[in-house]
């Protein structure tokens, strides 16, 4: 019973991200190995991940401890990390990539290696049980840690600030764009750029986005400002289109609270939602937009060259047209049974076919990139 409850809790719970390692976990890190900020971070992240999948071995062999060592070692060996990549593939909503494979597949080999060493002493492996779960869970409490929380509200307040004198349309998207990642040069201090820049575009997540981007990372907003920030939020566009401009920003904030995985099937399934009877219908317009915000997180935060150069990007004058390619042509209201007889569904050659030419001018905007040229 444990060992399922555990399954469905990994399975469930938010996986461990940099930004979100426990302070307590970072300082530990810098402390008895010497290591960077950035890198502690990353460390501890691997670590809080791998003791998710170890205690999928523990319990295991915590379950099969009556059984003779020579059945139960090879089917805790071999089980272990098939439920490990299960969890994963769960959590995530698609199948995880060849490094998340290796770390849950060798963590949970080596949980189950400490099983079968301590599997006589009942006691003992339930009390490591029990310290590991709790351990994990506190590392997973939330997708942003205090420090980042703090800067994200700092840099909204600075955005909100001058709310009153931004333009309407997509004058105001650009005007807004300048003024938080101006903010977030300001605060890089001629160091690293990834930590201000993901705190700009949380804060943009939240006020040009959805609100509930906040609830996502657990971490609520002031509810005493929600109306102005709608008010601002309604006169945004991207390509003349609020909905369009704020498709790319809950996009790039559920990359930075989640993943970039997970925030692509979020957007596919809200699409999917849409086609349904009563819906506005599948939108590949959305789905652009949607890709387009990942991509900008992703190029925006990546590395700390290219945060660096996102920057120099934006105060040189890059403009909205420059992270959303332009839309014309691609199918939008589009009912589900013509989604599917059409389009073929989500895995179907029409589907495919404008998949492709959406990630040929995705490619093709100077915006996304991830360039170590601060100078593009």
């Amino acid at each position: 019973m444990l060992l399922l409850a555990w399954f469905f809790a990994i399975s469930w719970l938010p996986d461990p991200r940099p930004l979100s390692a426990p302070e307590w976990s970072v300082r530990a890190m810098q402390a008895s190995i010497g290591l960077s900020e950035p890198a502690a971070r990353a460390v501890s992240t691997i670590v809080l991940r791998g003791i998710g999948f170890a205690l999928l071995g523990v319990l295991l062999s915590l379950l099969v401890r009556r059984r003779p060592l020579r059945w139960a070692a090879p089917a805790v060996l071999l089980a272990s990390p098939l439920l490990a990549v299960a969890s994963q593939w769960i959590n995530f909503g698609y199948f995880p990539i060849q490094g998340q494979v290796q770390l849950s597949v060798a963590t949970a080999v080596i949980g189950a290696l400490m099983g079968l060493a301590l599997r006589r002493r009942a006691l003992a492996l339930g009390a490591l049980a029990v310290f590991a779960m709790g351990i994990f869970v506190w590392g997973s409490s939330s997708n942003v840690c205090d420090d980042l929380d703090a800067a994200a509200r700092f840099t909204g307040h600075h955005v909100l600030a001058s709310a009153g004198d931004v333009p309407a349309g997509d004058g105001g998207f650009d005007t807004l764009l300048r003024a938080a990642f101006a903010f977030a040069e300001d605060n890089s201090h001629g160091t690293d750029a990834i930590f201000p820049n993901t705190a700009a575009v949380l804060a943009l997540s939240v006020i040009l986005g959805e609100e509930r981007v906040a609830d996502v990372a657990r971490r609520p907003i002031d509810l005493g400002r929600i109306e102005e920030i709608r008010g601002l939020r309604n006169r945004i566009t991207m390509r003349g289109r609020n909905d369009l401009a704020r498709h790319f920003w809950v996009s790039a904030g559920l990359a930075i609270v989640t993943d970039e995985g997970r925030a692509m099937t979020i957007g596919i399934g809200k699409e999917l939602m849409d086609s349904t009877p009563g819906g506005s219908g599948f939108s590949f317009v959305d789905m652009m937009a949607n890709r387009a915000g990942i991509m900008f997180a992703r190029a925006a935060t990546g590395t700390a060259t290219a945060a660096r150069g996102m920057q120099v990007r934006i105060s040189r004058g890059m403009v909205s047209d420059d992270l959303l390619p332009d839309v014309e042509g691609l199918p939008e209201g589009i009912a589900d049974e013509r989604f599917r007889t059409e389009f073929g569904g989500l895995r179907g050659a029409g589907t495919r076919r404008v998949n492709d030419e959406i990630t040929r001018r995705l490619a093709a905007s100077r915006g996304l990139r991830l360039t170590s040229d601060v100078l593009d």
